[in-house]
């Protein structure tokens, strides 16, 4: 029988985006025969963690089919549990289970590093400058509710980081009328995209609306809530100019390929995303860094906690993997 673990992991600060402030996450884990899966539960998600660890534990035979609702994050962790175990034995990294003919790209991958929303603008332009020395893609969380602070933000980044790549990423904390005032007003500091500008319970009409009052030339934006399978990226054709891809919005590895391959299909680019996490499931993650066109891999770095190794960033701060079939992390 699978062992099922539910770990609480504490964050070295806490974490502030426009959904609330964490100081701890959980995630659940499978291991089975030497393998492991994870998947993490979000706080704005509202997922019950106690009934998705019950339903795991009712799992009699972890490699079967799942039955239709599934809990997501059981069904992610027991998803990367069989992965992390077939490509074991097979001597493979889960990269190889992307399709050969999806476009990938070559050489090094550059990873971004996010910064919760600060509450001091002085300790926020220290950490920017000294983030900034490595990683040459900074996102900004924005959202906290009062939209001239959320501009001194990105002013204050921009200042202390004038040769970084800057990305905002709102979580839904903007009304339409706030972002499609925002969204221009940002331009003036070289924003590569905008993500989430709008909280995704408005839906399609809400994007349609935000996209008839901004002007045709704005920063691109990306969608992430309102955006959870490949079969939200057609809907969006022509709304938004990205999605974020994460795991646990799809649910599988598998999931997380399709919508990459959605979004490319319907020519738009691709954020890979991650959850506040341990290495295990930023690094099962990661095998699809050369997919997409921005890496947003960085939940572990804000554990006091990670128990396991994977993926780490180089000087530069691209993207290194583990040179371990499976996921590739291991205990440290």
């Amino acid at each position: 029988m699978p062992e099922i673990q539910l770990k609480t992991l504490h964050l070295t600060m806490p974490f502030r985006i426009a959904h609330g402030v964490s100081s701890t996450r959980q995630v659940v884990r499978v291991h089975d025969d030497g393998a492991v899966g994870e998947a993490p539960f979000v706080p704005y998600y509202g997922e019950d963690v106690e009934a998705t660890v019950a339903w795991l534990r009712g799992v009699k035979d972890v490699a079967a089919a799942l039955p239709a609702g599934a809990p997501r994050a059981g069904e992610l962790a027991l998803n990367l549990l069989n992965l992390d175990r077939e490509c074991c034995r097979a001597g493979v990294p889960l990269s190889a289970q992307v399709p050969y003919e999806l476009s990938r790209h070559s050489g090094l991958v550059s990873a971004c590093r996010s910064f919760s929303i600060p509450t001091d603008l002085q300790a926020f332009a220290e950490s920017v400058a000294e983030t900034a020395r490595q990683f040459r893609v900074l996102k900004l969380k924005l959202g906290c509710g009062d939209v001239e602070y959320d501009e001194q933000i990105v002013a204050t980044a921009r200042r202390v980081a004038l040769e970084a790549k800057l990305l905002a990423d709102v979580n839904g904390g903007w009304s339409v009328a706030e972002a499609a005032e925002m969204i221009p007003r940002l331009g003036k500091y070289g924003m590569a995209l905008i993500e989430q500008p709008i909280h995704h319970a408005g839906g399609l009409e809400a994007w349609r609306e935000l996209r008839a009052a901004l002007p045709a030339e704005v920063t691109p934006l990306f969608a992430d809530e309102s955006a959870q399978t490949h079969e939200d990226v057609a809907l969006l054709k022509g709304l938004v100019e990205g999605v974020n891809v994460k795991l646990l919005k799809c649910g599988s590895f598998a999931g997380a390929i399709k919508m990459i391959e959605a979004a490319r299909s319907h020519g738009l680019g691709v954020i890979l995303g991650c959850m506040i996490e341990s290495s295990i499931g930023v690094t099962a993650a990661a095998h699809l860094a050369p997919w997409a066109d921005w890496v947003d891999l960085d939940g572990h770095l804000y554990l006091a906690d990670d128990d396991y190794t994977g993926l780490t960033f180089d000087a530069d701060g691209c993207v290194i993997m583990p040179e371990r079939s499976g996921i590739g992390a291991v205990p440290r």
